[in-house]
């Protein structure tokens, strides 16, 4: 298993490996070409983390020098609401409208009859400087270093109308200051590669959905989206809803390991494919609890949400996962198939239940 970068001839090679196991389960194959940005996969993260680490430091800086707790409050509010925003517009809209580093790939669809539920998995991979157990971390830490240190202008500008000088508050700024930049170092160095084999991130989703597939063998109206350019943005997955915008049904499947807890991961309203999922988990006896999904991780659900669709994104695994996912430990060696087979299985009977 080699790495298969969005729009590379590995990810090329891999794509017509599926579109041969999907012809022989009975879906007609459609390539549909689509262009974006890569500057999104690429520099959003590093990006989010200067304007994080320059916002802490112009708050540190206003609050000792220029004004004290108030002034610097708001200063910290605006780089919070810049963070936030620069980080959503890129997510959402970056591939499609961001000039620079333009590329193209390729989605690979399978469709039997008139789909109203369709599998979907991407099919490209990546490395990064830092796995993606690092980079969650780096989030979380960063955004509870940054609300003690809005607790902590509160608390001194509070104990300055009181005519108080509290140093507990100044030291709680500077000590949670400290903290959010060191949590924003590993988001700068957050480079992307192709040092990846992806075996876990994403062949063991992509070959569920192929198992699944042919499971359906009898299911009149299916569909199969294989992305691309899921690592860089979301790429495949929000092409592919704009080019199709009548609002369907997506069942994502994402990184599935052999240990660990099976996740439905939700982003948006649940509905009748929560549900679904949730009577064919039992029926299976497997436990599948609903969750959001976690800070830091995209997934192609979020692209059909974004779009109106019902979607969720299936995936299992743990710590030690996240800990080689987007690493070059992330080979087929580590992964011996049984969690492939048994989240094929509930992919196919949720589509069931789906009816």
């Amino acid at each position: 298993m080699r790495p298969r970068f969005t729009g590379g001839e590995q990810e090329g090679e891999a794509r017509a490996i599926c579109a041969a196991h999907l012809e022989e389960s009975g879906l007609a194959i459609e390539q549909e070409r689509f262009d974006f940005s890569q500057f999104p996969g690429r520099f959003a993260v590093p990006l989010i983390g200067l304007i994080l680490a320059t916002v802490v430091v112009l708050t540190v800086d206003v609050f000792w020098s220029h004004g004290g707790a108030l002034p610097a409050l708001g200063v910290l509010a605006i780089g919070a609401l810049i963070v936030v925003t620069v980080s959503r517009w890129l997510t959402r809209f970056g591939t499609s409208r961001v000039p620079w580093l333009r590329s193209h790939s390729v989605n690979l669809i399978g469709r039997r009859g008139n789909p109203s539920v369709w599998l979907v998995a991407h099919i490209d991979s990546k490395s990064q400087t830092i796995p993606m157990l690092a980079r969650i971390a780096s989030i979380v830490v960063a955004s509870v270093a940054i609300v003690i240190m809005a607790a902590s202008l509160v608390g001194s500008w509070v104990a300055t109308n009181k005519g108080d000088l509290d140093w507990s508050q100044t030291e709680w700024l500077l000590a949670s200051a400290l903290v959010a930049l060191f949590a924003a170092i590993p988001l700068i160095v957050c480079l992307i590669g192709n040092r990846s084999p992806g075996a876990a991130d994403n062949a063991s989703g992509v070959i569920a959905v192929l198992l699944a597939a042919r499971a359906l063998s009898a299911q009149p109206d299916v569909g199969v989206v294989i992305t691309s350019g899921e690592e860089l943005g979301l790429a495949g997955a929000r092409a592919f809803v704009e080019l199709h915008p009548t609002r369907s049904i997506a069942l994502n499947c994402d990184t599935i390991d052999d240990g660990g807890e099976f996740r439905c991961m939700s982003s948006g309203s649940r509905g009748v494919l929560v549900a679904a999922m949730s009577r064919a988990a039992s029926k299976l006896q497997l436990n599948v609890p609903i969750r959001a999904l976690l800070p830091g991780i995209l997934a192609d659900s979020v692209a059909f949400a974004d779009a109106g669709w019902e979607s969720v994104t299936l995936s299992r695994g743990n710590l030690a996962t996240l800990a080689r996912v987007h690493t070059s430990s992330d080979t087929r060696e580590r992964l011996d198939g049984t969690g492939i087979a048994k989240a094929a299985q509930l992919l196919a009977a949720t589509v069931e239940e789906l009816g």
